[in-house]
């Protein structure tokens, strides 16, 4: 399978790359820089930097492609402003749902369509999966593919995928999804990240 693996720098996306190298997949490896440094800096620094040199190691090492993709514009406007917007009006969003759904596997689905679309046929990309290093697995059940909660009651993150489509949940893998996370560290220890 061809498969375009969203890493962060963190064990659980690089113990996700190295399970579908392993696994013989075809990989690209992309980071996504969402870090908004002008408009936040009052917030102090982001390790942005720190987790993207994080991130090339472990491709490196996989011998993985990797692209930094710049999504600061695509993510003030999907998800920062939104979040303000309803914090104004007294709500509580939850921007890393919005995050999932309008930056992992909305806007990056857009780019990896218009950037790695070959015939420019829409909806078309040619990469079979998105995968991400999420505590959740997905199913396919009468022809529509399922978000499946993680055996790791702690780390579960199926509540921050729930507003993906069924489109995107089809489009999704998630490697690491069915291990709890003192099985990923020694995942880690094994590939040596």
């Amino acid at each position: 399978m061809k498969i375009a693996v969203l890493v962060s720098g963190g064990v659980d996306s690089s113990v996700a790359l190295r399970l579908l190298k392993d696994e013989g997949h075809e990989l690209t490896a992309f980071y996504l820089k969402i870090w908004l440094e002008d408009e936040l800096s009052f917030l102090g620094e982001c390790p942005w930097e720190d987790d993207l040199a994080y991130v090339r190691a472990v491709c490196e090492q996989a011998g993985v492609p990797l692209e930094v993709v710049p999504f600061q514009k695509e993510y003030w406007e999907r998800v920062v402003a939104y979040t303000v917007n309803e914090v104004k009006e007294g709500r509580t969003p939850n921007p890393d749902m919005l995050c999932n759904a309008r930056i992992k596997f909305g806007a990056f689905y857009n780019f990896l369509e218009k950037n790695y679309n070959p015939e420019l046929v829409e909806g078309s990309v040619p990469f079979d999966k998105i995968a991400t290093g999420h505590y959740a697995w997905t199913t396919e059940y009468d022809g529509e593919a399922q978000l499946i909660v993680s055996p790791d009651p702690i780390k579960d993150q199926t509540y921050f995928l729930s507003q993906l489509s069924q489109e995107q949940v089809s489009k999704a893998l998630f490697p690491i999804g069915k291990f709890p996370k003192s099985e990923v560290r020694k995942l880690a220890e094994k590939f040596a990240l």
